[in-house]
């Protein structure tokens, strides 16, 4: 029995969200490549995480609508809450809201047997290592979440005196 699966992170279907987390890739490529991945006889695992910080509930949307879209594909969901674990960029910073349409969007996805996870209970964990977090705050700057994200200006240029 040959191994037919390959998990692919999308992490969100909002390119304004991926651009923010840093993941060098917007939502396109990962639609490219479950539909490769399908046609060339693999069963895509698609890692999508909701809560991320600074998420809105149209990044949700897109979210949601890319996830749908893959399933239709062939791919399965591998859905996941936001946790701000210890090490990463993005420890302290606050899990966003999760609407409830958006978590009978999931549950719908899972009942058709296109999603899987364990994000309910990573949605309870997140909100205690917020908590824990805030009691061991970090010295160094942290990563801005998604709400504050402008790219960088460029430095000034300095002129050499004549």
């Amino acid at each position: 029995m040959a191994n037919d699966s390959v998990i692919i992170g999308a992490q969100s279907g909002s390119d304004r969200v991926l651009a923010a987390a840093g993941r060098g890739h917007g939502s396109a490529p990962v639609r490219d490549a479950v539909r490769i991945a399908v046609e060339h006889g693999f069963r895509p695992n698609v890692d999508f995480i909701f809560g991320l910080p600074g998420e809105s509930s149209e990044d949700q949307e897109a979210s949601l609508r890319l996830a749908a879209d893959l399933a239709d594909l062939g791919a399965r969901i591998h859905t996941h809450t936001f946790m701000p674990l210890p090490g990463t960029p993005w420890r302290d910073a606050e899990p966003a809201f999760i609407p409830l349409a958006t978590m009978r969007e999931l549950d719908r996805l899972a009942q058709r047997g296109d999603a899987y996870g364990h994000w309910r209970k990573q949605a309870e964990h997140a909100a205690r290592l917020a908590e824990t977090a805030k009691a061991y705050p970090r010295r160094a700057r942290r990563r801005r979440t998604t709400d504050r994200w402008r790219p960088r200006p460029e430095p000034p240029q300095v002129r050499a005196a004549a």
